[in-house]
């Protein structure tokens, strides 16, 4: 399943309020919240957290948001995944001139940590 953070902005009404609520109506929702922009605006934030078993549902979903509001932005909501059970491994590199002596340490999944020897 994969899960999706929806946020958009929409009028401060009893309309767009009921458009949203209706484009949500079939979804599995698991979070919404509304919130004001600004005070004295007209306009309300809305965001929502979906779980989809297949992305399908997403296209659907997005166009009546976007029949509601001109910007719908869409990012994944997944939990990261758990750490790598393999090993670091130390990849040396050059000295710079004057500096010390470190390493770049490279774990899977590209995520890159550094570690200074001899401080």
């Amino acid at each position: 399943m994969s899960m999706w953070r929806i946020r958009l902005t929409l009028s401060d009404d009893p309309r767009s309020r009921a458009l949203f609520h209706e484009a949500l109506a079939d979804q599995p929702v698991s979070a919404v919240h509304l919130a004001p922009r600004d005070a004295g605006s007209a306009e309300i934030t809305g965001e929502v957290v979906i779980e989809l078993a297949h992305d399908e549902g997403l296209g659907t979903m997005l166009g009546a948001l976007h029949n509601i509001s001109p910007q719908v932005f869409v990012s994944r909501a997944d939990p990261p995944a758990p750490p790598a059970a393999v090993p670091e491994q130390a990849v040396p590199r050059q000295l710079p001139r004057g500096g010390h002596a470190s390493s770049w340490r490279i774990t899977t999944g590209f995520r890159l940590s550094r570690a200074t020897i001899g401080r």
